[in-house]
């Protein structure tokens, strides 16, 4: 089997640590402030960018990634979940809350991983290969 065949079926912790950052910062904080400013039309426009930083950092690779985004937004949700529940115990007090914030992290998850589909698709219907473009120059 070829090395880039080997590649692709293991997870690539880089694309891992990029979408954890992406995911701080395009939707972790704007939840958080939504829960400050205890706003519920922050948050559903805020699952949009879920889809759409999957996409991109699956775009972005040369490899297969799909779980990447997945597994890196719903790691992040169940980190916010334990801060939460560490940090802030009297906004955990809500019964079902914990459950709410687990659902949550489940949607998180397969939006990501729906958006790095989406990303994988549009990086080989857009992105060609250099052989194809110097084939048809």
């Amino acid at each position: 089997m070829s090395e880039t065949g080997m590649q692709s079926k293991k997870l690539q912790w880089k694309w891992i640590g990029i979408s954890v950052v992406l995911y701080a910062v395009f939707f972790l904080l704007p939840l958080m402030f939504s829960f400050l400013l205890r706003s519920s039309i922050v948050p559903i426009g805020v699952f949009a960018f879920v889809v759409a930083i999957g996409a991109v950092v699956a775009y972005l690779t040369d490899g297969v990634v799909r779980w990447e985004p997945a597994i890196a937004g719903a790691g992040l949700m169940l980190l916010f979940l334990i801060a939460m529940i560490v940090l802030i115990p009297r906004q955990i007090s809500i019964p079902g809350a914990t459950i709410g914030m687990t659902v949550i992290a489940g949607i998180v998850f397969l939006l990501s991983f729906l958006g790095a589909w989406l990303g994988q698709r549009g990086r080989k219907r857009w992105k060609s290969k250099p052989s194809e473009s110097a084939q048809i120059q």
